[in-house]
């Protein structure tokens, strides 16, 4: 693999593949299954997700999210999602910071009409979301840049098309991230806080890669570890999947706060992670040699423009700051990169359009998203600029400033998505009025960004700005107000860190008074970032400290509503559930999904799709294993863990039959890609036989959780009479359990274990959890037919549980 100037193509239509064609057909097939009941909308929500549909803060409609690898499009795909947006949705679509478009309000029965005719243009929405590799992103000038290395831009594809549907990577622990950066020293795709970053490099006159793993944002920010310090291009794709499938094999899928591939590392170190890495990547090489790049179709541009007599330096104005913000020299002499800024990364169908036309004329169709929601127009001739410049201003976004401070990043806040707590466009429209575009008196500021999330997720990646929020709710007496946590002197590739909370209306104050003392005390040509690391978080958070003070709501209710809304400000909380019900409904879950994705199996099988098929019934095996496994109190998320369990607690005890006691063994050869129909015949057969073995064993096993979730209902009110009437008795004898960060349903199935193996009479101490666990376990005991003698909290977190078995 050499690098290249790679300059791409895509159809204007094409025949959608048969394949994609099945692919949809089984998603109408589901809707068709969810709309007659035969499944419910949890159940479908997994699938939904992997096909690029999200659930919307608005109930009864979706979020289309298409994935745009690397960010390239072309004018018949701008074209086909402008007539979508009008047709199915809204009008307006979303650049995300992924380089991905998103609609939203899209009605679910319209979706796979929407994804055939996505695909007539060689787009799809397929892995936009789910635990499945995400959108694989790129510097939207790769390939033009006059500071990078090579081109990245084949070496990304290669990493799409390899992963794009790939059996292994269709349900994840977790979400999987990977950015590439052709620039040695700048890390433009933030590179270091992705699953995997990877970054050009040159040794001895040959092109390679610096390989990074476990970075990531969100509630837990942390920085890659360097995986390999050079790597030759033909082992890129089997350094990823070797990754990939230590993360699918080892990481956690119960906690999903705690399953991202940075936690992984963490928990078995990163000499352990390069250990399981390095015997995975040397299997795939043995398997499947080197990789090689897709096919690369070179095209001749076309003869620029006859020059036009004008030089920029006459320019003045409004055009002046547009050439000077917004045009980027490119490395091909003659030719530039134009910024379109797209305010919030929201654009109407009517300029998409535009924008199309656009690129026909003057850049031969190049176009790509930018990790900061604007469009970046490639091979502009430079006598072409004054042309592009006038277009550009009669659809209204001529706009200078792109990229620059005021070109503010959000994600869609709480507009749309049913995760986020403030309205992040709200605040990100209010702090857009203090800039002026295009403002030279701002050029002090250059390479300075705001980034606004609403909610610690980090969809703006507001941990990587100069300023970044996230939103939070405070609760104040019997109201909530919204704030953000403002995190102060991120970069590409550093993590800024969390000084204080601002109450929502004090942000744009806070944010005039922390430039003008940064302008005030800064050294001479001191950067923010710089800035920041001087003073230090202490003084940070001293001088920001007036601005962090909220009235009372009597005082001014103003400060109870959130940016662009007019009524007071809520969070949601979810209540508890109960133990012994929640149990036996968690194994019910766990087989149902194994019933799920042995049936996709079979379908997929069917459809030839083999590699598919193999996959899911690996993960039916999983899930019918973990929904077992409750009755042991296990609840681990970690596939291997759940296999060697299954065979010694499951088949050790005689729950499952012997047949099964080399299940790690029977199971965890997957195959290849594409393996064989009598394979793939072969594992749908074994896993169908474990599926239904392990049915029996939930009958035969389970019945008495059964029994305790109607018993629970209809003596837990005797219950609670009786546990006033008993006598606390210390001389007992008293068996210990501590059950402290166990959550429910398994702390009360652990506890009633430990109750099985004592005699009648004897007690039982349990350490439990402040919150659900202590009130949903004891009432549950009580409902068994338990006495509860005393419970006592320990410290701010926990409680001591005092039970004397009964029955």
């Amino acid at each position: 693999m050499n690098p290249k100037t790679y300059t791409e193509s895509t159809p204007d239509a094409i025949g959608i593949p048969a394949g994609i064609l099945e692919e949809i057909e089984i998603f109408e097939g589901e809707i068709t299954r969810l709309k007659k009941g035969e499944i419910s909308a949890d159940q479908f929500k997994p699938f939904r997700l992997q096909h690029g549909i999200y659930g919307q803060r608005q109930p009864g409609y979706q979020m289309f999210r298409i994935k745009i690898p690397q960010g390239r499009l072309t004018p018949p795909q701008l074209r086909r999602v402008a007539d979508l947006m009008d047709r199915y949705s809204t009008g307006v679509c979303h650049l995300s910071t992924r380089q991905n478009i998103q609609m939203h309000f899209v009605k679910l029965e319209n979706v796979p009409a929407m994804m055939r005719l996505i695909a007539e243009v060689g787009l799809t929405t397929r892995e936009a979301c789910a635990d499945t590799v995400r959108n694989v992103t790129t510097c939207p000038l790769a390939g033009v840049s006059p500071t990078e290395l090579f081109d990245i831009t084949p070496y990304g594809l290669a990493i799409t098309q390899h992963f794009l549907r790939n059996p292994i990577c269709q349900k994840l622990p977790r979400k999987f991230k990977i950015a590439l950066e052709g620039c040695s020293d700048q890390d433009h795709a933030s590179t270091s806080i992705h699953d995997i970053g990877v970054t050009a490099r040159m040794r001895d006159g040959q092109a390679g890669f610096r390989i990074v793993v476990g970075g990531g944002l969100g509630s837990t920010p942390r920085i890659a570890n360097t995986l390999v310090e050079f790597a030759p291009p033909e082992d890129l794709v089997a350094i990823c999947d070797a990754a990939i499938r230590v993360f699918d094999r080892h990481g956690q899928r119960q906690n999903r706060y705690k399953a991202r591939m940075k936690f992984l590392i963490d928990k078995l170190g990163f000499e352990k992670f390069h250990s399981l890495w390095k015997s995975e990547f040397d299997l795939i090489k043995s398997q499947n040699g080197h990789y090689t790049l897709p096919p690369v179709e070179e095209i001749p541009l076309k003869h620029p423009a006859a020059p036009r007599s004008w030089s920029r330096d006459n320019a003045h104005g409004p055009f002046s700051s547009w050439l000077k913000y917004n045009v980027h020299a490119q490395k091909q002499s003659g030719y530039s990169s134009v910024m379109i800024k797209i305010p919030l990364g929201d654009i109407k169908s009517a300029p998409l359009k535009a924008i199309a036309d656009l690129c026909e004329r003057f850049s031969d169709g190049h176009l790509r998203i930018s990790v900061q929601q604007n469009f970046a127009m490639r091979w502009v001739h430079e006598a072409d600029l004054p042309a592009v410049y006038e277009a550009l201003g009669e659809i209204g976004l001529a706009d200078a400033g792109a990229e620059r401070l005021e070109n503010i990043v959000a994600c869609p806040g709480t507009d749309t998505c049913g995760l986020s707590i403030t309205s992040s466009k709200g605040l990100a429209r209010t702090l857009a009025g203090l800039f002026e575009p295009g403002d030279s008196g701002n050029d002090d500021l250059a390479g300075m960004s705001i980034k606004i999330s609403g909610c610690q997720n980090a969809c703006a990646q507001h941990q990587l700005a100069s300023i970044g929020f996230h939103g939070v709710g405070k609760k104040v007496g019997q109201h909530t107000a919204p704030f953000y946590e403002i995190h102060l002197g991120g970069s590409n590739s550093r993590i800024g860190p969390q000084v204080v909370k601002l109450p929502a209306k004090r942000v744009p104050e806070a944010v005039r008074h922390l430039l003008k003392w940064y302008r005030e005390a800064r050294s001479e040509r001191e950067s923010f970032e710089g800035f920041v690391a001087r003073i230090g978080k202490a003084k940070l958070k001293e001088e920001l400290m007036p601005y962090t003070f909220l009235p009372s709501y009597e005082e001014n209710s103003e400060f109870y509503v959130d940016w662009g809304d007019d009524k007071d400000f809520t969070t949601e909380d979810l209540g508890p559930g109960e133990c012994a019900g929640g149990a036996y409904e968690m194994m019910e879950g766990f087989l149902f999904e194994a019933d799920q994705e042995l049936h996709l199996a079979g379908v997929m099988a069917e459809k030839g799709q083999t590699g598919h098929a193999v996959n899911k019934a690996y993960r039916a095996i999983v899930a019918a294993s973990k929904g077992l496994l409750v009755l042991e109190g296990v609840d681990s998320s970690i596939d291997a863990d759940i296999l060697f369990k299954a065979e010694t607690l499951l088949v050790g005890k005689e729950i499952l039959p012997r047949a099964f006691a080399r299940l790690t063994d029977q199971v965890k050869d997957l195959g290849p890609k594409t393996p064989s129909v009598e394979f793939a015949r072969e594992k749908i057969t074994f896993a169908r036989s474990f599926v239904e073995a392990s049915h029996t064993a939930f009958e035969n096993h389970a019945g008495a959780l059964k029994k305790d979730k109607a018993r629970t209902a209809e003596t837990g009110a005797a219950a609670d009479q009786e546990a006033e009437s008993v006598v606390h008795q210390d001389t007992a004898a008293v068996i210990r359990l501590d059950l402290s960060g166990v959550a429910c349903p398994i702390n009360y199935v652990k506890t009633k274990l430990k109750l099985e193996e004592l005699e009648i009479g004897e007690r039982l101490e349990v350490i439990l959890d402040d919150g659900e666990p202590i009130r949903n376990v004891p009432k549950s005991l009580e409902g068994d037919g338990q006495k509860i003698l005393s419970q006592e909290k320990v410290d701010e977190q926990h409680f001591r549980l005092l039970v004397e078995k009964a029955i």
